[in-house]
């Protein structure tokens, strides 16, 4: 006796979309979440400013909207003036020297997760666990 089996699969793209984990779903936007809430130890803090000025351009990047905000992240002194209008400000070899540093300083989302990878992970597996909340 021969059995015949036909079975058809969801698509991967499918799949995804109903657990929320294509590239805007709510996976995404939970771990831009977790990154941004993690990385604000490690972030540049004169003022605050810096960490609160930011806008979600989608469900998976953080874009800080100051106008120094590059040259924070690079770590790097920007040499130049921004005035008159138009004259860009060039990036130096001259590193910055942070408030807080060593923990605050450039790249704060890379050293945040080379600190805390293991609890982004433990959280992203709790909210997908938890159904999304």
């Amino acid at each position: 006796m021969v059995l015949n089996i036909k079975f058809k699969l969801n698509s991967i793209n499918k799949i995804l979309k109903d657990h929320e984990l294509q590239e805007d779903g709510k996976v995404n936007e939970f771990l831009r979440d977790t990154v941004y809430r993690l990385s604000e130890p490690y972030t540049p803090n004169d003022n605050g400013i810096l960490y609160k000025q930011v806008v979600y351009p989608n469900n998976h990047s953080i874009k800080y909207t100051v106008p120094y905000a590059h040259y924070m992240y690079k770590g790097k002194v920007a040499v130049g003036s921004s005035r008159p209008k138009g004259i860009k400000r060039v990036i130096s070899n001259q590193p910055l020297k942070y408030q807080g540093a060593p923990k605050r300083g450039a790249e704060w989302d890379k050293r945040m997760m080379n600190d805390r990878r293991k609890d982004v992970i433990r959280d992203i597996q709790n909210y997908i666990k938890g159904g999304g909340k």
